[in-house]
């Protein structure tokens, strides 16, 4: 009976030792499963994060391809535009220098016309001077000689000539001088009209060449634009290239694009 006593309680222990041991394994399996349940979750954020920064870089790559095709483009219309306007520049630059050696040349002509005209007017004043200074003295002789008579001498001094005579005499000198003046006026104010034109075209050459060097500016402006196209194509291929696992995701990265683009 004490044998059979013990048997029984020694199955009891072992029965009771067994679930305790089922209990712990399924105490294990259950903080395994919770455990690989929290590692699901994580790695479900994970991927959406993922998803998300790779929306984002199709995006910023579609961009980027956009930028670079429409930079490209206006690149070439602005080597055709330049390349067009290389023979005009050089047109251009040769009108300057002739322009510039025209305005020279009228430059010392009109100095000298207005040279001209100084001397002129001063000639002109003081032959009116003069001509007043004869007239005076003449009326002047007139009336010293006025009421008396020839003596009647065999030798007959010449009659002197009239005042009328003398005033159609000046007023002929005064229109011939006047007709000098004017056309020397004329001369200098051509000579300023030509000057002015001149000048205008030498300032339409200035603002063509400015426009040279604005395009100038404008094709350094698209090569470094091209240069920052590079350097994000360079840091989008950094970015997909994984350290650890040393794979570069750039073909992935493509295949999703194409993937996202049949989708759309």
């Amino acid at each position: 009976m004490e044998k059979s006593s013990e048997q029984v309680k020694g199955s009891i222990f072992m029965a009771a030792k067994d679930k305790q041991k089922l209990f712990h394994t399924l105490l294990n399996q259950y903080m395994a499963e919770k455990s690989q349940g929290d590692q699901r979750v994580v790695l479900k954020k994970k991927i959406e994060e993922l998803r998300s920064e790779l929306e984002a870089a199709n995006a910023d790559l579609e961009n980027v391809k956009r930028t670079k095709e429409t930079i490209e483009q206006e690149i070439k219309g602005c080597e055709v535009e330049l390349s067009l306007n290389e023979t005009s520049i050089q047109t251009l630059e040769a009108r300057i220098s002739v322009l510039q050696r025209e305005i020279a040349s009228v430059g010392s002509e009109l100095a000298g016309l207005k040279w001209d005209e100084g001397t002129t007017r001063d000639e002109f004043l003081n032959h009116m001077s003069d001509l007043n200074k004869k007239i005076r003295e003449y009326q002047d002789k007139l009336a010293s000689n006025d009421g008396k008579e020839s003596d009647g001498n065999d030798t007959e001094e010449s009659s002197p000539p009239s005042t009328e005579e003398m005033l159609v005499k000046v007023i002929t000198q005064l229109s011939s001088e006047e007709r000098d003046y004017q056309s020397r006026q004329d001369t200098q104010n051509q000579a300023r009209e030509s000057l002015y034109n001149l000048r205008k075209k030498l300032a339409a050459m200035g603002l063509m060449d400015k426009g040279r060097k604005d395009l100038k500016d404008m094709t350094r402006l698209s090569s470094g634009i091209e240069e920052t196209f590079a350097h994000l194509s360079e840091e989008l291929r950094k970015s997909c290239f994984c350290p650890r696992c040393k794979k570069d995701n750039m073909e992935a990265l493509d295949n999703t694009l194409q993937v996202n683009d049949e989708g759309n």
